[in-house]
């Protein structure tokens, strides 16, 4: 299971179109694929009185469980001042760390121009971290021109290609290893 967590306000924006072909390309790979929508689902601001026992059926209790479920995810954000949305950092700071433990995450970013995207997927690679998580080698960047009367351009295609293929097998190894009891992947350590 893929978890796309949508980090846009807007109905039609770039930043959701892009996820949305990153959701069709997860599931034509044959894997299953599940929209967080943040604008939808997480409306409220980070309570720090509910981060150690959120209540049940509260929007933190929710995000955790299927985050939870995912072998892989994909932090998808608008570009804002040089960094990613308030929406999705407020729902990352529900998050408690490890979240992300044993999961590939990899970011989808949309901005106004090609040296913009890369300014909100730097700082996810360092979140992803410190939620424990692995960051893909490979991020999708988009801006408007990628998307043309045919429909995305064949190299920003490439990079959703290259991008779920990496959440598939990071994912797998992670999967393979809980299935088998034979973890291959590197357990807690202390520093």
């Amino acid at each position: 299971m893929i978890v796309g967590i949508l980090g846009s306000g807007g109905n039609d924006s770039l930043c959701r179109l892009g996820l949305m072909v990153v959701a069709a390309r997860v599931r034509a790979s044959g894997a299953e694929f599940d929209l967080v929508d943040l604008k939808q689902e997480f409306r409220h601001l980070h309570e720090p009185a509910d981060y150690a026992s959120p209540p049940p059926g509260s929007q933190t209790e929710r995000l955790r469980r299927r985050v939870a479920r995912a072998s892989g995810i994909v932090l998808a954000t608008p570009v804002y001042h040089g960094s990613f949305s308030g929406l999705l950092k407020n729902a990352l700071d529900h998050l408690q760390v490890g979240a992300f433990r044993h999961r590939a995450v990899g970011p989808v970013t949309a901005g106004g121009g090609p040296r913009t995207v890369n300014a909100a997927a730097e700082p996810l690679r360092g979140v992803v971290r410190a939620l424990a998580g692995w960051a893909t080698p490979t991020y999708v960047g988009l801006v408007a021109d990628d998307f043309g009367p045919d429909g995305l351009r064949d190299d920003v295609h490439r990079r959703v290609i290259a991008l779920v293929d990496e959440l598939r097998f990071l994912g797998g190894l992670r999967d393979a290893d809980s299935a088998s009891g034979n973890s291959r992947l590197p357990q807690k350590r202390q520093c």
